[in-house]
Formats: C-alpha cells, sequence, structure tokens
C-alpha cells in the first residue's frame, strides 16, 4: 500500500511538473492588417479562462498559457482573431478592419499612440484616402467641413495661398491663432516675424504661402484634429489654439505595392454674383451720364469735358474678362510600399501643378517622401522619415493693391482700352481712355513679376529601446529646413515701379529642430483583471532659426523686360541681413491608469521655457487631467437593446500660447543706422517687458460618444469652454520713455460652444452601400476683460472690442436705406433706431452684429454601387457678416470715374421710389457721406458649397485586370465648388472671405473639373 501511494505521489509530482513547464510567457504584437501599425488596447485572452491582458501603447502583450490553449483577439473596429498557442512563446497578429464599426480606432499625436476607446481627450481622425487626389494646393483646404468645430476659410484662389484655420473660435486677439501643426511628429516652421499667421512668405503678394502648401495629399495617412486640455496640454505653450497631427504613409509588411495616380482638368472663376458684377460699357456710360446730369452740370460741360474725353460711347473693354482665364490643373503621384516583419518601406514623387485663373499666378510643387521602418533586434527599432519639396509660384500684387488684377478689372472703366488700335498692349497714361492713374493690368502681367521658391527639408529619426517588456525608451530627431527666394520686380514705364524701375529681392532661412527623448512604463496589476498603470516621463528641446536676406534696386532698364535681375540695376537702395533665434525647453510627464477600459483617468503635465518671455516669466506650467467611463463595459449594459456604444469622457487644463511673438519683443533692444552729427548712431528701438509671458487658455470639456446598430451609426457631442487669460496686447506707456506702446499680458476672453458630429451607414447590401457624416459646431466669443475695463477701437478700425460682445464685433453707423422723396442715403441717429438723419456725422456708431460665424460644418455622402462610388461633401457657413472694403470706390457717384458694381443700377431715380441705393450724383451729396463705412456695406456671409463631387469606378473586380497583376484600377470624374447657395442679394462677392470677414478683392475662388486614375501593381 506504501508503494502505491509512494508511487501515486511522485506521478502527481511529475504531472504538475509537467503542467508547470507546458504553462509560460507568451508574448507578442498586435498589429493593424491594413497599415501594419500597432494596434494599442486589443484585448488579448486565452480562450475559456479568465486570463487576459490589454495591449500597450506598442501593440505589445505579455500572458502566461500553456501548448494547446487558443489566444483570443478582441478590438472594436476589427474583426475578431484566434490562434492556437504552439510552440512558439512569441506572436505577430494582424486583426483586419471591420468596415461596418464606425469607430476612429487610434488616436496619434507626438508623444504616443491611444485606442479612441481609452482616449479622454476630445479629437477627430480624417483618415488620408479620403482626401488623395483632390485638387487643393494645401491639405488644410481639404479639411473644411469635415471635422467639427474646425473653421477653415480660404480667403484666395491663388494656388499655395496661405489658408486661415480656426479651432474652437478665435484664440487671441494679437498672437496667432491659428492651431499647431505636426508633421510625423515634428512642430513645423510657422516663420519668427509677427503676423505670419500660418505664412513663410515675406513679400506683399497673394501668395503669403500656406506652410503646408508642401505637404502631398496622397503622402498623408491620417490628420488628428487635438482640440480639449487631455489632448493638447502636453504640446504646452503652443497648444492653445488645437493642434493639428499630420501622420505620412509608411511601409507594409507583404508583398510590394506599387501605385501611380494621375489627373487633369480646368479651373474657372466662380460666377460672380449678380450684385458685383462690374458694369458693362453701355451701363456705365448712362451711369455717368446721369451722375453728371444729377450733380447740376450743363449739359454742354458734360458733352465736352467729360463724355468725349472719357471715351464714352465709344470702344470698351470687359476688364474682368480680360484678366480672368481658364486654368489648368495636373497632378501625379506614383509611390512604392513594401517590406517584410524586419523592414518596412514607403517611398513616393509628386508633382502638382496648377495655373490659376487669374492673370500671372500659378503654382508647380514637386515632392518626394521616404519613410523607413527597421526593426534592428527584438529590442531595438527605428524609423526614418524624410519629406523634400520644391514649390514655385508666381501670383500678382497683394488684394488691395491697384497692381492686383482683379482690383483693377473692378476700378477701370470699360472705355480705358487695353490694346492699342495695333493690339499691342496698352502702356500710354495720357488722356482718359489710357491709364492717368491707374495701371493697366495685362501689362503690369507681363511685365512685372512676383515670385517665389520654397524648398523645404521636413525629416526625422526616432529610435526604439524595448528595455524590457514593460519599460521603453524613445529618442527623436527631426529637422524642418525651409528655404525661400523671393522675386519682385517692378516695370520702369507703367505701375508701381514707374518711373525707373525697382526690384526686391528676399532670402529667408528657416532652420527648425527638435529634439525628444521619453521614457515610457506599463505596469498591469497583477491582482486585477485588465488593469494597468502607464507612465511617460520626457524632455523636449526645439530651437528655431532664422536668416533674412533683404535687397532692393532702382534703375532697372526700360523695354528689356528679360533684365529683372538687380545686377542690371543702376542704383543699389538696400542690402541687409538680420537673424533671430527663439528656444524652447520642456520636460513634460503623461499618465494613464484604465481599469478594464471601463474607467480611465489621464493626466500630463510639462514645464516649459521659451526665450521670447521676459526675464522674469520664461517659465509657465501646463497640465491636464481627463477621464472616460466607457458605460458599454459595465453589466447592465447587456440588458438593454438601444446603444452599442456608450461613453462618456471629461477634461480639465491649460494650455499656452507664444506663436507669432517676434523673438526680441519682450527685450529691450537698440538699433543702429539712425545718423548723428554724421556718424552711425543708435537709438532705442523696442521698450521690451522683463515680466512678458504667454498667453494662457483654460479649457474645459465634456462630450459623450454613443453608437446605434452595432455601431452603424455613431454621435459624438461635445460642450466646451475655454477661458483665455494674459491676452498680449500694446498698451498705452508714458512718453517720457521715448516710446507709446509698451507690449504687455491684458486681458481675457472666452469661446464657449457645442460641437454634433454624426457618422452613419444608413444602408448597407452586397451591392449597395451609403455612408454619411454631417458636423455641426457652434462657437460663442467674449471679451471678458480689458484693460481698464475700457473699449477701444483702433483708429480707422471697423472693430469696436468691448467686454461682453464677440472681440470681431463691427462698430458702424446702422444704415436706414434711402429717402423715398428725394433719394438721399439715412442712417439711423442711434441704436434705438427711432430717429433717421441724412448727416452722416450725426449717426452714432454701434456696436452691432460680427465677423465669426455662429455656427458651421460639413455633410458628406458616399454611394457604391456594384463598383460606382458617388461621393457629394458640402459645407455650410451661418451667422456671421462680412464686409466690403472696397465700397466706397464701388458704389453711389462720390467716385463716379472708376466702375461700378451691377447692383448700383437699382439707384433712386423717381420719387416715391423704394429702394436701398442712394440717388446717383457725380461727387456726392455735401455731407451725406452715403459712402462711408456703415452697415449698408455688411453682407449676410451665410452660404452652404458643394465643395466636393466626384463620380467614380472601381474595377476591382475584374479578372482579367488580376491576371495582370493589377489589384487597384480606379476612374473617376471630379468638381469642386460646383454650386453656392447664398442669402443676400445685395452680396458683391464670394462669401468664403477669411476669418476677419473682409473682402479685400483678391484672387478669386475657382472650380475645378477634373478626372483621374489610380493604378496599383
Amino acid at each position: 500500500m506504501k508503494k502505491i501511494l509512494l508511487s501515486f505521489f511522485l506521478l502527481s509530482i511529475f504531472a504538475l511538473n509537467c503542467a508547470y513547464a507546458q504553462s509560460r510567457k507568451i508574448t507578442g504584437k498586435v498589429l493593424g492588417a491594413d497599415d501594419g501599425q500597432p494596434l494599442p488596447g486589443v484585448s488579448v485572452s486565452i480562450k475559456g479562462t479568465t486570463r487576459g491582458v490589454i495591449t500597450d501603447s506598442q501593440g505589445d502583450f505579455v500572458l502566461t498559457g500553456s501548448s494547446g490553449e487558443v489566444l483570443q483577439f478582441t478590438f472594436i473596429g476589427y474583426a475578431p482573431y484566434s490562434i492556437p498557442i504552439g510552440s512558439a512563446s512569441n506572436y505577430q497578429v494582424k486583426l483586419l478592419s471591420d468596415n461596418k464599426l464606425l469607430n476612429e480606432v487610434v488616436i496619434k499625436d507626438a508623444y504616443g499612440t491611444q485606442t479612441k476607446k481609452a482616449y479622454t481627450g476630445s479629437a477627430s481622425v480624417v483618415n488620408g484616402s479620403v482626401n488623395e487626389n483632390k485638387p487643393f494646393s494645401s491639405p488644410l483646404q481639404a479639411l473644411q467641413g469635415e471635422v467639427s468645430g474646425l473653421n477653415v476659410s480660404s480667403f484666395s484662389g491663388q494656388p499655395g495661398a496661405n489658408v486661415q484655420v480656426r479651432l474652437r473660435g478665435t484664440g487671441s486677439i494679437a498672437l496667432d491663432a491659428n492651431p499647431l501643426y505636426v508633421v510625423d511628429g515634428m512642430f513645423i516652421n510657422t516663420g519668427i516675424n509677427a503676423g505670419n499667421n500660418g505664412s513663410l512668405s515675406r513679400l506683399s503678394t497673394t501668395n503669403s504661402n500656406s506652410v503646408l502648401s508642401s505637404i502631398n495629399d496622397d503622402d498623408i495617412e491620417s490628420i488628428t484634429v487635438l482640440k480639449d486640455a487631455a489632448a493638447t496640454a502636453i504640446y504646452g505653450s503652443r497648444g492653445a489654439n488645437g493642434v493639428v497631427v499630420i501622420t505620412t504613409k509608411k511601409g507594409k509588411a507583404g508583398k510590394t505595392m506599387v501605385r501611380a495616380d494621375g489627373e487633369i482638368g480646368i479651373t474657372n472663376n466662380l460666377p460672380l454674383p449678380g450684385a458685383g458684377v462690374p458694369l458693362t460699357g453701355p451701363q456705365y456710360g448712362m451711369l455717368f451720364q446721369e451722375g453728371l446730369t444729377n450733380a447740376g452740370l450743363p449739359a454742354a460741360t458734360i458733352q465736352n469735358s467729360y463724355l468725349t474725353p472719357y471715351g464714352i460711347g465709344g470702344p470698351s473693354n470687359n476688364w474682368y474678362g480680360l484678366v480672368t482665364r481658364r486654368g489648368k490643373q495636373q497632378q501625379y503621384n506614383v509611390s512604392v510600399s513594401g517590406g517584410d516583419d524586419k523592414t518596412k518601406l514607403f517611398s513616393s514623387l509628386g508633382y502638382f501643378d496648377q495655373q490659376a485663373t487669374t492673370v500671372a499666378s500659378s503654382l508647380r510643387r514637386f515632392t518626394g517622401t521616404l519613410n523607413v521602418d527597421h526593426n534592428i533586434s527584438k529590442r531595438f527599432s527605428i524609423s526614418t522619415n524624410i519629406n523634400v519639396s520644391n514649390v514655385n509660384e508666381y501670383a500678382p500684387s497683394n488684394g488691395g493693391a491697384f497692381a492686383n488684377p482683379v482690383l483693377a478689372s473692378y476700378f477701370l472703366r470699360p472705355f480705358q482700352l487695353a490694346y492699342t488700335p495695333t493690339g499691342a498692349l496698352n502702356s500710354s497714361r495720357v488722356g482718359n481712355t489710357n491709364f492717368p492713374d491707374l495701371y493697366n493690368p495685362l501689362y503690369i502681367a507681363a511685365n512685372d513679376k512676383h515670385y517665389l521658391s520654397e524648398t523645404r527639408i521636413l525629416g526625422g529619426t526616432q529610435l526604439n529601446w524595448n528595455i524590457w517588456d514593460e519599460l521603453r525608451f524613445t529618442s527623436f530627431a527631426s529637422i524642418d529646413y525651409n528655404v525661400l527666394e523671393e522675386n519682385t520686380y517692378r516695370n520702369p514705364i507703367m505701375g508701381d515701379g514707374r518711373p525707373v524701375g525697382n526690384g526686391y529681392d528676399d532670402y529667408t532661412r528657416y532652420f527648425n529642430y527638435l529634439y525628444r527623448n521619453q521614457l515610457s512604463y506599463h505596469y498591469n496589476i497583477k491582482a486585477v483583471k485588465d488593469f494597468y498603470v502607464e507612465a511617460s516621463v520626457g524632455y523636449e528641446a526645439q530651437r528655431k532659426e532664422q536668416y533674412l536676406i533683404n535687397a532692393q534696386s532702382n534703375g532697372f532698364p526700360a523695354g528689356q523686360p528679360t533684365l529683372t535681375a538687380s545686377i542690371n540695376a543702376s542704383t543699389p537702395v538696400v542690402g541687409n541681413a538680420s537673424f533671430a533665434n527663439i528656444s524652447y525647453n520642456s520636460l513634460y510627464s503623461l499618465g494613464t491608469i484604465n481599469y478594464q477600459n471601463r474607467y480611465i483617468v489621464t493626466g500630463s503635465f510639462r514645464r516649459e521655457g521659451s526665450s521670447a518671455f521676459g526675464a522674469n516669466n520664461r517659465f509657465g506650467n501646463f497640465y491636464s487631467v481627463g477621464g472616460t467611463w466607457n458605460v458599454d463595459e459595465e453589466s447592465f449594459f447587456k440588458a438593454q437593446n438601444i446603444f452599442t456604444t456608450f461613453k462618456l469622457r471629461s477634461s480639465i487644463g491649460t494650455t499656452g500660447n507664444s506663436t507669432g511673438l517676434t523673438a526680441y519683443q519682450a527685450q529691450p533692444t537698440a538699433a543702429y543706422g539712425l545718423n548723428y552729427n554724421n556718424t552711425n548712431g543708435q537709438n532705442f528701438n523696442v521698450i521690451g517687458n522683463p515680466d512678458l509671458t504667454w498667453e494662457s487658455s483654460q479649457k474645459f470639456d465634456i462630450g459623450v460618444d454613443i453608437g446605434f446598430f452595432k455601431n452603424r451609426l455613431a454621435v459624438a457631442i461635445d460642450y466646451y469652454n475655454t477661458t483665455i487669460n494674459r491676452l498680449i496686447q500694446n498698451a498705452p506707456v508714458s512718453f517720457v520713455t521715448g516710446f507709446s506702446t509698451i507690449t504687455e499680458n491684458i486681458g481675457s476672453m472666452r469661446n464657449r460652444g457645442e460641437e454634433i458630429s454624426i457618422k452613419g451607414v444608413p444602408i448597407q447590401l452586397k451591392d449597395f452601400t451609403w455612408t454619411t457624416n454631417f458636423n455641426i459646431a457652434f462657437n460663442k466669443n467674449t471679451v471678458i476683460k480689458l484693460l481698464n475695463d475700457a473699449p477701444f477701437s483702433n483708429p480707422g478700425s471697423q472693430w469696436y472690442v468691448q467686454e461682453g460682445r464677440d472681440f470681431q464685433t463691427y462698430y458702424a453707423r446702422t444704415y436706414a436705406g434711402v429717402d423715398p422723396s428725394n433719394g438721399i442715403a439715412l442712417c439711423y441717429t442711434d441704436a434705438t433706431k427711432t430717429a433717421t438723419t441724412s448727416i452722416y456725422s450725426s449717426a452714432a456708431r454701434v456696436s452691432q452684429y460680427q465677423a465669426d460665424p455662429k455656427y458651421f460644418g460639413g455633410f458628406n455622402n458616399t454611394f457604391n454601387y456594384k463598383g460606382i462610388i458617388l461621393t457629394a461633401e458640402f459645407y455650410y457657413n451661418f451667422g456671421n457678416m462680412i464686409q466690403d472694403t472696397w465700397a466706397a470706390y464701388l458704389q453711389d457717384g462720390n467716385n463716379f470715374t472708376f466702375n461700378k458694381y451691377a447692383y448700383e443700377l437699382n439707384r433712386w431715380t423717381t420719387p416715391g421710389q423704394k429702394t436701398d441705393v442712394p440717388k446717383y450724383v457725380a461727387g456726392g451729396i455735401a455731407g451725406n457721406a452715403s459712402t462711408s463705412f456703415s452697415s449698408r456695406f455688411l453682407y449676410y456671409g451665410d452660404y452652404i458649397r458643394l465643395r466636393n463631387l466626384t463620380v467614380g469606378y472601381d474595377f476591382k473586380n475584374i479578372n482579367y485586370l488580376k491576371s495582370l497583376g493589377v489589384n487597384r484600377l480606379y476612374l473617376y470624374g471630379r468638381g469642386t465648388n460646383l454650386w453656392t447657395k447664398t442669402y443676400d442679394k445685395r452680396l458683391p462677392f464670394d462669401p468664403e472671405v477669411g476669418t476677419n470677414g473682409t473682402s479685400n478683392l483678391e484672387v478669386p475662388q475657382v472650380r475645378t473639373f477634373t478626372v483621374g486614375l489610380n493604378i496599383g501593381i
């Protein structure tokens, strides 16, 4: 019996040892099959047991398992996957996307990757494939209407022109209010000069090129827009206005894929609103004579002194038709992607060429991208990305300049002739049928030169070291190197260069480099299932260097249009060079506590210093705390059938803004070059302020994400409240100092609003799918505090900055229409609108209306039937007023020698007539000042626009093509800006005019028609 018991005991020990030997540590990594990128937050478990973990931020997992057991992988947005455990101890798993699910699965920023489910912040992700091959010169243009709360305004149709972007309202009064742009982890250049506002150019032309015009849309994998404190506080002094994170494409393991894209087409100006069409020759001639008659001039004087000398009734031009044209559009891209589990590569070449619809306006861009990811060993990996581009732009003078062809086409009389009788361009300045004051824009276009060439190298390298399974070190270094060569030449015959000709050469070099070292730790709390803590600490340093050379020369040879280099000029005028540097140093930390993907708490802290601020306040602290409750993970949630997913989230924190402050604005500086007693003199030119510091934004956000019908319908709702304190502005200072103002931190304002985003797949059948996306954002801006609580309006400004009102509130006399008895313009005497006056100076200016839209958004639909794909994208904007800067010249008879809008034909002519256009009197009516700024020249900026309509066919199911190795063949036709609905019959121009609500007669918006072909092998 003892022998039997001993044998049984030994057998039991042996069995336990065998079982223990079979149970071992299983490690692995989970990737997305579509892009090969790590998937954090994937639930990994042993089938039939309670053992399980969640993958970390790099998609890695560690758990205990035995041979024969089955690993299960589940993740929202991806199909479930199972794999039996064999003899191996390490597994790499690729999950396939489940197209039925709409959740944007992964949020990527410069500091890590998180799942949407575990993310506590407010962020929107736009897949790069949505905007591939769109005929826009900047990725920002394609974002219009795609992200709730993101207001994108293309105020100029000039290819490559700067794009104004506001996220959740205007975040600053004096500094740059654009978001921070991050490309592959790098904070890209926005210039150091004040007023750059997203442009690197220094010339006064309509190019003012966008900082992202050198990025090819086809190279973008995704764009993530970070909105609240939990998402942006980690960016410290540059996160106050939101962050736009662009991630370029990377190689995917597997078969090498080659893709080629080509698109060609034409561009046309958007049709002018009927009210804003310039008058024809006969129309202008009739109005011209009527205005002189109404002014009391005798018929003989009118004929001899005006009609005959001005050529009224003779040959005439359509100036708008002469300075505009049908443009051309083409782009071509080729890319190669592939690799294996060890090395992955993506490379591309791109060419983009757009001839604008305005003379002397075009853009040509070359881009090249190379991204390499390499696993050196189990513990080490390295990734490198580099983007090289060259952008060449030709652009006319700034909107608002007489040399600008668009402004000239409105101002010039139809009877000023573009060509001589022999067909040559007219350059005569003698006689009123020629150009004694204004310029012939065709001559300017042919003989002046406004040229920009930008070469950019944007690249970075990241080294990842998995010190052990839970501890990871990342080192990142990146540069953004820009060289801009800008040249302006003004001919000596006609225009701003007359009579000697002048030239300006500007050389600009920006060198921006950034280092980031980060240590991240992931710890699974052993006693509790799916409970982990992650913490990261890091150091980041950035330096922005700027070097400028300016040269000006006069005295160019007349009649030599090719001799535009300054070496051909006789008189050097200016030659100087300058530099500026700004440095940032930061320590930061991030933390996450995640309990079963049910309760998540995150936090971040950053302490950052900048050389741009005063010696007493160079460092600032920025923090955030965010929390998420995934209600759908609760057991009681399973008892209902209404919701598929339900997530509550909220965050609070502070961010800062320093962008737009010059490098030495806070420092007292001196300048040389002022002569004193025939010697080189010195004077103080900046008073400085040692106490100047960051603008600080306190952000609060609360939101809910809800999914219905197995997430075929997803709704996200956000409420936010952002208070911006310590606004940087100029304050009066005693003249005893030698200065009139000093830059200080003064006052505060608030942006408060709501955002709603709805995504859905209303129909999903075997052969037909309909997907839709709708978003809307409401924002209210309010000035809270000003210096001494005193409102102010700068001389000549249309704004009145006042506590309790929108920052961009118009300050204008209120137009009351026309007196029906005599046709004289009337204004209300005050805000009560109880009395009117015909004397302009007797009417009080009133704070009324605003330039900020009250709500805006997008509505997009895609229909797919057996490979036939139709996409329609709409954008809408409501609740703002926009101003006509040049109304004083283009309406009424005050400036009767300039052409007028067609709306002027509605002028008063007969007693008792009801109209809002005054009597047309050459030279105007004394004291009436009908063309002075009033609410008459404010228009409703409401509009709805069909931004993009695409029809294409996907040939993917044709077996013959597959036999040839073609895995993608997509043919499409596209139209942009096809239709616009406006709501003000008086509106004389396109309502998309930029964030300040002002029309400046820029290069107009365009409509494009293109056809394209995508081929993949």
